[in-house]
């Protein structure tokens, strides 16, 4: 996965293990999403509206809905909804077109080079994802 945060020039990017599948795109888009609110403690006060911007429409009805239509999603909904809590934000997702989102997009598919090539004040981060995010 792949979280730009072009205010701070920060990217990150995660690399799944080998024994988790590839083939659910909106898996990994889910998950970006929640590691970037995850991240939010480090980088934004208390009681922002945070807006999170994503290429997969899926994504942001999920996350502007609460509601998963397939229950694999609910604890990952749940643990968005408790950082939230926890740390007072208010998240707002939008959908963005993907010919903009091509920072993250070079980031998810590991691509750093072209990374720096769309923002050359790129900060290159690996993602350390919080452990109730991986399900540890």
């Amino acid at each position: 996965i792949g979280i730009w945060d072009s205010s701070l020039h920060d990217g990150y990017h995660y690399i799944f293990p080998p024994c988790v599948p590839q083939h659910d795109i909106f898996v990994f888009e889910v998950f970006a999403v929640v590691c970037a609110v995850a991240l939010l403690p480090s980088r934004a006060f208390p009681t922002s509206t945070v807006i999170i911007y994503s290429d997969s429409e899926n994504t942001v009805a999920l996350f502007n809905s609460l509601r998963a239509s397939n229950a694999r999603y609910n604890s990952l909904l749940k643990i968005t909804v408790d950082l939230l809590l926890r740390y007072r934000y208010r998240l707002r997702v939008l959908w963005i077109p993907g010919e903009n989102n091509s920072v993250a997009d070079a980031l998810s598919c590991h691509r750093l080079a072209a990374a720096r090539q769309f923002n050359p004040l790129i900060s290159h981060h690996i993602l350390l994802p919080p452990q109730d995010v991986l399900g540890a």
